[in-house]
């Protein structure tokens, strides 16, 4: 089964839209859950958000570290903070 998407507006708009789904449609890394929707994640707002952002030739959406809040199941940073990848000299 195939889908088709439509797109109206600009680009612009189609990425600023899939951004704000991005940022609120977020899979808890407690329970698996859309925060939003509470659909079992990744729902297909996010889904349809993330297919928007790879048809963007050579852009990326933004990250927003710790928005998952890995805290709510008590994950925390191990080693001290140190980096995972060896600085480069």
């Amino acid at each position: 089964m195939s889908t088709a998407s439509t797109y109206y507006g600009s680009e612009a708009d189609q990425l600023a839209k899939a951004q704000r789904d991005l940022d609120t449609h977020i899979t808890s890394g407690a329970t698996g859950r859309c925060l939003l929707c509470k659909m079992p994640g990744p729902c297909q707002s996010r889904e349809n958000a993330v297919e928007t952002w790879s048809r963007a030739i050579y852009r990326l959406p933004r990250r927003r570290p710790g928005i998952t809040r890995p805290e709510s199941i008590g994950a925390r940073l191990l080693g001290g903070g140190t980096p995972l990848l060896p600085r480069v000299s």
